[in-house]
């Protein structure tokens, strides 16, 4: 997330148990040793505007990129045409905690996602499987 403010993204953040992200709200005091990681980026000081949004399909409207980072339950059962439907647009779709199964890598990719996931090297075999039986 601070690589992508330093490249000037605009971050949204959806958490359904967590209420404050302290860690970017308090970044100069956070955790009070004066060991911020924001030292290490540029433009890092609009995370503190950052607030959890509540509303899942409030939070992806319009996004160029989502980001699952974590394995909350209500990430794993969303489904691929819910969350194209919310942000109105196919989008990069990033998988950081191996949330998204091979059947849900696809269904992105047949919605016109572009799709990246960690410890996924086989995307690329799942696209032009996409690709072969759209043709």
């Amino acid at each position: 997330m601070r690589k992508f403010t330093e490249m000037g993204a605009e971050i949204r953040v959806h958490d359904p148990y967590v209420d404050h992200w302290w860690e970017l709200e308090k970044q100069d005091t956070y955790p009070g040793l004066g060991h911020s990681r924001k030292a290490f980026f540029r433009n890092q000081e609009k995370l503190k505007e950052i607030r959890i949004q509540k509303d899942l399909k409030k939070s992806l409207q319009g996004a160029d990129a989502v980001v699952f980072a974590v394995r909350h339950a209500p990430y794993l059962e969303l489904q691929p045409e819910e969350v194209v439907e919310a942000i109105g647009k196919p989008a990069a779709i990033v998988d950081a905690f191996g949330i998204l199964d091979d059947d849900k890598i696809k269904r992105y990719l047949q919605l016109g996602c572009e799709v990246k996931a960690m410890g996924r090297g086989h995307i690329s075999w799942l696209k032009k499987q996409v690709r072969n039986n759209l043709t």
